[in-house]
């Protein structure tokens, strides 16, 4: 075997080096840059509850409280809008009673992103809620892949503007380590009512019919896991309220605490933790033990100049030691 390593043509062994040494380039260079830009297509559905909301009837005007709710947030790829460097996503967000579904809030956007940033960009027909004017900035949907430790600023479809995320710190969600960060805005003016609403129902007397405005303050704490960029869980602090025009507070008219369902926390876990292997074996391993090998093949190439060298060395010298008679008997 030994006799066979030092036969073998060095030409082999240089082109097994180089092949080895340029696979494990392709791969930390290539490969894995390649696995960093987000997906054109994209189908996702989560949902966000509370045991206990409470709202306002905008049948009854009553308030009722203790109501289990449910928001469905459905996002979509729209791949034929999207390029190399842009892709546009479509967000539907629905809230309802889980008791007989009545719905209390609906949201709708349609924003166009930076594939590797996840920052929004304007190009491609955005909206919110049938409102192309509203100017999209900051993170569209998620952070972006290898996310870092710190602050950035995230656009909220609901207060139709950006808000600091700031990260807090390093959390365990279901045994996977996340980053968790948080932001908090409002109460921003979300809308003027249609309608005039009864008096009695805002704590004003009963015969007089008043105009309002409702205003939301939102606070949302995201667990992220890092390499990903996936959110795997979502808890988000929600209270809506009535102003009248003079800008006084009147009335609650929504109050809930939403987190990610244990079903859908458990699945985006499973998928997070199988990106996470997937890169560090792509980034990390793959590299390594191509370059383990290439260097096994350049010991070799070490290895093999010197046997060569000590038989040589050994031939020579035993030449020198063959007495003058012999070598002449030999020639």
């Amino acid at each position: 075997m030994i006799d066979f390593l030092v036969r073998l043509p060095r030409s082999i062994l240089l082109a097994g080096t180089a092949f080895l040494l340029t696979m494990a380039a392709l791969f930390r260079f290539y490969v894995y840059p390649g696995t960093q830009v987000l997906p054109l297509e994209q189908t996702r559905v989560y949902r966000l509850v509370s045991p206990s909301a409470t709202y306002l009837d905008s049948a009854t005007f009553q308030l009722r409280t203790g109501v289990p709710v449910e928001d469905t947030v459905s996002i979509y790829g729209d791949p034929t809008a999207g390029d190399e460097r842009t892709a546009v996503w479509v967000e539907f967000s629905s809230m309802q009673t889980r008791d007989d579904g009545t719905r209390l809030d609906y949201h709708e956007r349609r924003t166009a992103f930076d594939r590797r940033t996840g920052l929004a960009v304007a190009c491609c027909g955005e909206y919110v809620d049938n409102d192309t004017g509203v100017r999209q900035t900051g993170l569209a949907f998620r952070l972006p892949y290898r996310a870092e430790p710190r602050t950035y600023e995230m656009f909220d479809p609901v207060l139709k503007r950006e808000a600091p995320l700031r990260f807090e710190r390093a959390e365990t969600v279901e045994g996977l380590t996340t980053y968790r960060y948080t932001y908090a805005a409002g109460p921003v003016k979300v809308e003027d009512l249609p309608d005039q609403i009864p008096g009695r129902s805002i704590g004003l007397p009963a015969w007089r019919r008043v105009s309002v405005a409702r205003y939301t303050e939102i606070s949302r704490t995201l667990w992220v896991e890092p390499e990903s960029g996936l959110t795997v869980k979502i808890l988000e602090r929600r209270r809506d309220t009535l102003r009248t025009p003079d800008g006084v507070e009147r009335q609650t008219s929504f109050q809930a605490d939403l987190v990610t369902s244990s079903a859908d926390v458990a699945s985006q876990v499973a998928e997070a933790a199988k990106f996470r292997r997937w890169i560090l074996l792509v980034r990390d391993v793959v590299p390594a033990a191509f370059l383990v090998l290439g260097g096994l093949l350049v010991a070799l190439f070490l290895w093999q100049r010197a046997a060569r060298l000590a038989r040589r060395l050994a031939a020579a010298k035993h030449q020198d030691q063959v007495p003058g008679h012999d070598l002449a008997n030999a020639g």
